[in-house]
């Protein structure tokens, strides 16, 4: 236990971070200003610091048993470095694009204390240091101006909790735009949710009650409002009632201040809502109460959608019911049954009812769906059917939504496989990665991993498929739902009029396979996992912290050795990002061991994680304009490059593609030593670890999670943590049900004009 010592005040310059835990706490070493001395500062006000920064530290002494003498930082302000070593740090940290270590120290040699000022007001001075001539001077004149205004907005949000990494966020939105970033945030700070990804209505909400934004503004209900959609479509729905989002909406601005929810009633919210909806930000429209609650009510509802989800809604509709509506090329081109039972090879004997069913329809259906779990025979159906399919003279087009999930159909089925998204990209030109000519010859296309496709991704695929052509998706419905809104294979199987198979007969597997076969359906079916000394093995640990370190040895050691493998060979899978074996913690944790820091390995700090060359991370939003040819949500990869003067990283992805992300872009990747086990939908690993912890609560600890993070594994399982944990999540089978209308929107057409393949015929479509 720490004893507190007094207050006091301490201006220095940091040299580098010690430790950043995952509540954010973040523990440092810091040269006071007349460097005199090096002390240990602590604390979450220092989350986000790099290392080169001057700041001045407002805090407590505390005496730690073991540690000694500390600084618990209560307030943290940064400043501009005062002395020659301070501007030395602070040029050599890389903050001014265009200037590395050994260009700092140039520079400083030659202007000594007066650095900062000669690059302010005389910056031609610096054409008298050698290697620095008029295109670099150029350079680095722009890159200190951007500074300049990039620490007159972290001046201005220090005090109000906003992120470094937001302000320059918030500066690289609009530099190329007429806008003037300073402007936006002192007179329409709501605009900043819409423009900067991740300042959100909490942050934006803080800087305009700060700039004296009345709390019953128009600006604040309209921001509030679209929160709550934003934030309802981050839980996986479509929309929300309108009496729920007024709820929502009310208690989220009413802060416990009793003046202000008397002010903010559902009168002057729904006023703000009809705003939303004549500026065309929000769709009201009034559905049966069944399509909410899945009961036969016959009452209606008013729901409200972002615009964008309900455009997606609507043409995904229209798009299912035009393949539906549509004669399918290959019904008439051979006889299918025929062809299915004079299909001699070994390697598709045997098929039962259910595969040759899901065949027959792949051929003869315009729009059709086979599903089930592990073992049922998926892959060997879709081997069949492309053989039989490649037999007959039709071209099968394979597609999933990951790269690792293409890779694994390519292997199976003997065919290249691409993303889903490559396989729809529009033509752009000369762009060698432009894979639309597939969508335009195909005669069936074939979507392994269906369940992961969101309603966005779902309406842009279906958009691409042409009338004639056969779609067959594919996916275990049993999983867990796709990280973004919707549900759609779940929905498409509501719908009696897409032809489905559902593969129920589970084989036996000759390897390793078997126990995680069988313990994924005995998972299923509310059973709990039994252990096999080959391929799983279910592990009691009593506390989180012992849950994490065990999980660290693990993977580190114990099982590369047991099994010869390398540590890339198992992939950690956990229930949620917080707490004590979370996947935020545990990839600290791994980093260090597997990853640490290095003299020669470089790195860069963003956002209190340390990116560093050889680091292991996973994309997380969809970027079509990153790399060569778009990076998606879901895509893994390695750090292979860190330019601290460029400010720049390089990934190489699994796919050999390459991206450069510039730091204040890297909020667009997570380290992927651990994942959540939504993040590893559509991934297939030769090991995986759980750690299963009662802190994950009932909200995380499910049947379809638990069975989802098994079925990744290819040799083994581990489950390792409390018992009881491991029984609640089995036990639990009550998901989380999604706000859907696609349902609803297809045997109930309206006249919703969607924009298919050019120019969308007006009017409506019907089913039979």
């Amino acid at each position: 236990m720490a004893s507190v010592e007094t207050q006091d005040v301490v201006e220095g310059v940091v040299d580098h971070l010690l430790h950043i835990n995952y509540d954010e706490t973040t523990v440092l070493r810091l040269t006071t200003a007349d460097a005199a001395e090096a002390i240990t500062a602590l604390g979450k006000a220092l989350f986000g610091v790099r290392p080169g920064e001057s700041l001045r530290l407002r805090g407590s002494w505390t005496q730690h048993p073991r540690h000694g003498r500390q600084l618990r930082v209560e307030q943290c302000e940064r400043t501009m470095p005062a002395d020659e070593r301070a501007i030395r740090l602070y040029l050599a940290s890389g903050m001014i694009r265009g200037i590395g270590p050994a260009l700092a120290s140039a520079i400083v040699d030659t202007f000594r204390e007066h650095t900062l000022k000669v690059i302010d007001s005389e910056p031609t001075r610096l054409l008298e240091v050698h290697n620095i001539g008029a295109i670099r001077l150029g350079r680095i004149t722009a890159a200190w101006q951007e500074q300049k205004t990039i620490a007159e907005i972290m001046l201005f949000l220090q005090n109000l909790g906003i992120t470094p990494r937001l302000a320059v966020k918030i500066y690289t939105t609009y530099v190329d735009t007429d806008d003037d970033p300073i402007d936006i945030v002192r007179r329409t700070p709501y605009q900043l949710c819409r423009d900067v990804h991740g300042v959100g209505f909490h942050n934006a909400d803080r800087i305009a009650l700060a700039v004296g934004v009345p709390k019953h503004s128009a600006e604040r209900l309209q921001a509030a409002l679209l929160h709550e959609l934003d934030k309802a479509g981050g839980q996986g729905h479509c929309h929300l009632p309108v009496r729920v989002l007024l709820a929502h909406t009310r208690h989220l601005l009413s802060d416990d201040d009793p003046a202000t929810a008397e002010i903010i009633d559902d009168v002057v919210l729904r006023h703000a809502l009809d705003t939303l909806r004549e500026q065309g930000d929000v769709v009201t429209e009034t559905l049966p109460l069944a399509v909410m609650d899945g009961t036969d009510a016959v009452a209606d509802t008013e729901i409200a959608q972002l615009a964008r989800c309900h455009r997606d809604e609507t043409q995904l509709a229209w798009h299912v019911r035009r393949l539906l509506a549509s004669s399918p090329a290959l019904a008439e081109l051979a006889p299918w049954d025929e062809r299915l039972t004079a299909l001699a090879s070994t390697e598709t004997a045997g098929l039962t009812g259910e595969q040759r069913q899901a065949i027959h329809n792949a051929l003869t259906q315009p729009l059709s769906i086979l599903t089930g779990g592990p073992g049922c025979g998926k892959t060997h159906t879709l081997r069949t059917l492309v053989e039989i399919a490649d037999q007959a003279g039709a071209a099968v087009a394979l597609a999933a939504p990951t790269g690792k999930a293409a890779k694994r159909m390519e292997e199976t089925c003997g065919q290249e496989a691409m993303t889903v998204h490559r396989l729809i990209r529009p033509p752009d030109g000369d762009s060698l990665f432009d894979h639309a000519g597939v969508l335009e010859t195909a005669d069936v296309v074939v979507i392994d991993e269906a369940s992961m496709i969101d309603l966005s991704l779902a309406r842009r695929l279906l958009a691409a498929v042409r009338d004639g052509c056969h779609l067959l998706l594919v996916g275990d419905v049993d999983q867990l739902p796709s990280v973004g809104p919707g549900r759609v294979l779940r929905d498409l199987l509501d719908v009696e009029d897409i032809p489905r198979t559902r593969l129920t007969k589970v084989f036996r597997q000759h390897d390793d396979s078997a126990a995680i076969v069988t313990n994924a359906h005995r998972i299923l079916h509310g059973e709990l996992p039994r252990d096999d000394p080959r391929a799983f093995w279910n592990r009691c640990v009593p506390t989180p912290e012992d849950i994490a370190q065990r999980v660290v040895e693990l993977v580190c050691e114990l099982m590369p050795k047991h099994f010869e493998a390398h540590p890339e060979d198992v992939q950690v899978l956990c229930p949620g990002k917080k707490n004590i074996a979370g996947m935020s913690d545990l990839n600290l944790r791994l980093q260090e061991r597997l990853n640490p820091p290095a003299p020669d390995k470089p790195q860069h700090y963003h956002d209190g994680k340390a990116f560093r060359l050889g680091d292991r991370v996973q994309q997380v939003r969809n970027n079509p304009h990153r790399g060569e040819s778009g990076v998606f949500n879901g895509s893994s990869g390695t750090v292979t490059a860190v330019d601290g003067e460029a400010h720049q990283l390089t990934v190489t992805f699994t796919d050999a593609e390459t991206a450069a992300y510039p730091f204040a872009d890297l909020d667009e990747l997570v380290h992927a030593y651990a994942l959540t086990v939504h993040r590893s939908q559509g991934s297939e690993y030769p090991y995986v670890v759980v750690p299963v912890i009662n802190a994950a609560g009932m909200m995380l600890l499910q049947r379809n999670l638990l069975y989802t993070a098994v079925t990744r594994a290819r040799r083994g399982v581990m489950l390792i943590g409390q018992t009881e944990a491991v029984e609640r999540a089995v036990s639990n089978n009550r998901t989380q049900r999604r706000n859907t209308a696609l349902p609803h929107r297809i045997t109930h057409p309206t006249s919703a004009v969607p924009i298919p393949r050019g120019q969308a015929p007006t009017g409506q479509l019907t089913l039979g």
